[in-house]
């Protein structure tokens, strides 16, 4: 069942409400909403940001919303890269690092943003570089739904929250 971005929109305005968080301000228009049939899974907003130079590693983003039940992101993949993992970044004393997760918890009712700094689908060994402008198809595996394919945007390096200082060499 198809639900719009304004709706998609209030439900999340709703529950950071109910959670006490502080509103944000999004600029960009959302990107289509994929809704996994079986479970209730939403999937919102995918996005890449651009490569830089000769880069070999990406990363992309999504916003998954749980439905009645729970469910868990166990897997994705991508022809755009040789290998397409979920990673998470921690704070190591200072430093910080990431690491690969197995699954990725979606509540249900709840939410889970994947953002720089954050979750993220690493993408790993690039075909091709990630340009601005251009989409690529993004599958994601869960525990209890279907396999569910979006079409991932890539924004210019400015999209999101900067880059900051990370280890991708002790995962």
């Amino acid at each position: 069942m198809p639900i719009s971005s304004s709706s998609f929109a209030a439900a999340c305005i709703a529950a950071a409400a109910m959670l006490g968080l502080p509103p944000i301000v999004h600029a960009a228009a959302p990107t289509g909403i994929v809704m996994v049939a079986d479970s209730g899974v939403m999937v919102h907003e995918a996005w890449a940001r651009a490569s830089a130079g000769a880069a070999t590693t990406g990363a992309a983003y999504v916003t998954l919303m749980g439905g009645d039940q729970s469910d868990t992101l166990v897997g994705v993949s991508a022809q755009v890269a040789t290998t397409v993992e979920v990673h998470e970044t921690i704070n190591d004393n200072g430093v910080m690092k990431m690491r690969s997760v197995a699954g990725v918890p979606i509540p249900a009712h709840g939410m889970v943003t994947f953002v720089p700094g954050g979750y993220h689908i690493m993408l790993i060994g690039l075909k091709q570089p990630l340009v601005a402008g251009q989409s690529f198809p993004l599958t994601l595996r869960f525990a209890h739904a279907a396999p569910v394919t979006v079409d991932v945007t890539v924004q210019g390096m400015a999209h999101g929250a900067p880059m900051g200082n990370h280890d991708h060499m002790k995962m």
